[in-house]
């Protein structure tokens, strides 16, 4: 009885030395799976990596008209000097700005003119999505702008998993490249455990963390810039796939001067969020925005943030009014009624 009661208790600690010694090294090196069965991609990943980008908050202040503001932050983006701040460093849902992670390691890994496949799964996404159907094909390039431009889940979807098929990884390992692109970014305080940015416990980062992922795709991905900078680039109809709108949903693209991008973001735990920047007689500033009640406040906060950034360096605020951008969200309305309706004529039709 001694003897077999000791053989239980040797079985037990070797099970915790494997445990708590040998897991760890086998999670470093992907060997945990079943998950991990694909070829390793890691050095296409650490190609387009940023040199270290680290913001100074040092001199930053608030901003006291944007106390309904939880989270926000204005740099120049030439200098790393930020200029107004509040809480950059607490951790928050990323909500669709997860997709400035996910259309990289999809670039990483296929080139533009790549073929994709829409699949059930792809597709199945609750909005804000494009309508994208099962067995249509779409290029890397058509998907990237739907992802970034338009912030359609099923876009961003489609193309993470269209990407990790076509160099024999998982949708699981695909996630897992992703957590190891932010790391070699300096994205300590952030995770993911989706490519679209659904509000998940375990996906967060940080605006600080952002603005390196921001800064790698200013340098690194010129086509995430190009499709953050499109607007109305619609996908016309093939023999592949259907005609798709691709609105551009940044509030001040074309509203505030020198705007070029960058992305928005919404889900419920995140609030509505942007990422604006601008370029103003040869300054190049950034803000971020997380945690606003609606599009007006968040629009309001970035226009205002980018204008005390201008300011700090000698140039006029620019003042967008409420008038400016209703009329521009009056415009978005029209567009965002005539699709939902489309949609719903389309899946009444079985189409």
């Amino acid at each position: 009885m001694a003897k077999r009661i000791f053989s239980i208790v040797l079985v037990l600690i070797t099970i915790i030395i494997v445990v708590y010694f040998l897991l760890p090294l086998f999670v470093r090196t992907k060997l945990i799976s079943p998950f991990f069965q694909g070829p390793d991609q890691t050095a296409k990943i650490s190609l387009k990596i940023a040199p270290t980008f680290n913001l100074d908050i040092s001199h930053a202040k608030t901003v006291s008209s944007l106390a309904n503001i939880p989270r926000y932050l204005v740099y120049n983006n030439a200098t790393n000097q930020v200029y107004y701040v509040k809480n950059a460093d607490i951790r928050m849902a990323p909500a669709s700005f997860t997709k400035l992670l996910s259309t990289e390691v999809s670039l990483d890994l296929v080139p533009m003119e790549y073929m994709i496949t829409a699949t059930k799964e792809s597709v199945d996404k609750i909005p804000t999505i494009l309508g994208l159907k099962e067995g249509e094909k779409l290029s890397v390039a058509d998907l990237l702008r739907g992802a970034i431009a338009t912030s359609a889940n099923d876009a961003a979807q489609t193309l993470a998993d269209g990407a990790a098929k076509a160099v024999g990884i998982s949708q699981p390992e695909f996630v897992y490249y992703m957590n190891t692109k932010a790391q070699l970014l300096g994205l300590k305080n952030s995770h993911f455990v989706n490519s679209d940015g659904l509000d998940d416990q375990n996906q967060y980062s940080t605006l600080l963390d952002l603005s390196k992922l921001v800064n790698n795709v200013q340098i690194n991905y010129p086509d995430i810039l190009a499709a953050a900078k499109s607007d109305r680039q619609d996908i016309e109809k093939t023999a592949d796939h259907g005609q798709y709108y691709l609105p551009n949903w940044n509030g001040l693209l074309g509203v505030y001067p020198g705007v070029t991008g960058l992305k928005i973001a919404y889900t419920e735990d995140a609030g509505y969020s942007t990422i604006v920047t601008a370029e103003r007689d040869g300054y190049s500033m950034v803000a971020i925005v997380s945690g606003a009640d609606s599009y007006l406040e968040r629009d309001r906060a970035a226009a205002d943030l980018l204008d005390a950034g201008f300011l700090a360096v000698g140039l006029p605020p620019v003042k967008v009014t409420t008038v400016e951008l209703n009329k521009h969200y009056h415009v978005w309305g029209d567009l965002a009624r005539q699709i939902q309706a489309e949609l719903k004529t389309a899946t009444a039709s079985g189409n």
